[in-house]
């Protein structure tokens, strides 16, 4: 089976990542949409405009199954994608809101990019499990230039989480969602703010246990392929690349779907 992925950058490696883990016997595309990011701060109509090129740039590449690994993408796409192509189609969300069911967390924090915040997805969906009796939502879009320019380790960089996200210590949440695929980059930082008494739902590792879940076994290829498109070029990139598939040479290919 051949996956393809697709983001707006980087973030959306998080999801390769932990896809690659735990189904690695399958052939893998991903694609990201360096000339558009952020998709967080642009409205519904552009992001679906993306998404469905995208899509179809993947499903092009002979893709059988296609993961949404933004979450703007996600809230705003993923209904249009699944009326427009005939191939099984995941997103972030779904996975991310059935961890924290599954959780009994009862006091829940959301981050997300002021697209995903805004559409109100995350929210509107967790004010329908039973176990959840408050939920704080904040916007962080600066955590997206952090990851996408490699600021993560810079000394300021605490501050601006700790600014950030101070909301939820006053409001003591017992759990956060990292509700872009961005986030998971600065995990470690922020669980390191909010203590250890409060769960981080990571949604590319929930994605990718979903996919798992639902594929079961696969079997293994004779030659695995892992192919790397980008809408523009990006040095950080392919440093995150390296560093995040323990310098596994990729061939990034540039490539103009617009």
């Amino acid at each position: 089976m051949k996956i393809g992925i697709f983001d707006s950058g980087i973030g959306g490696l998080t999801v390769f990542r932990q896809l690659m883990k735990k189904l690695p016997n399958n052939d893998y595309v991903y694609l990201g949409d360096t000339a558009r990011l952020p998709y967080g701060i642009k409205s519904r109509k552009t992001v679906i405009e993306y998404s469905i090129k995208n899509t179809q740039f993947l499903i092009n590449k002979g893709c059988d199954l296609i993961v949404i690994a933004c979450n703007t993408a996600s809230a705003f796409a993923d209904d249009t994608l699944r009326k427009k192509f005939n191939v099984p189609i995941f997103n972030v969300i779904d996975s991310g809101v059935s961890a924290v069911k599954d959780s009994g967390i009862r006091n829940i924090g959301i981050i997300a990019t002021p697209s995903t915040i805004d559409s109100k997805t995350y929210s509107n969906r967790l004010k329908k499990l039973k176990n959840i009796k408050k939920i704080i939502s904040k916007q962080c879009p600066i955590f997206v230039p952090i990851v996408e320019e490699g600021l993560k380790s810079k000394g300021y960089i605490d501050q601006i989480i700790n600014e950030n996200l101070n909301i939820f210590k006053r409001n003591k949440i017992d759990g956060l969602i990292l509700c872009c695929t961005h986030y998971p980059i600065l995990k470690g930082k922020i669980k390191k703010f909010l203590g250890p008494n409060v769960k981080i739902f990571d949604s590319s590792v929930e994605i990718a246990k979903s996919i798992k879940i639902q594929l079961g076994l696969t079997k293994k290829n004779k030659s695995i392929k892992k192919e790397v498109y980008l809408t523009d070029g990006s040095k950080y990139f392919k440093t995150a690349l390296r560093s995040m598939f323990n310098n596994v040479n990729f061939n990034v290919k540039i490539i103009d779907i617009r």
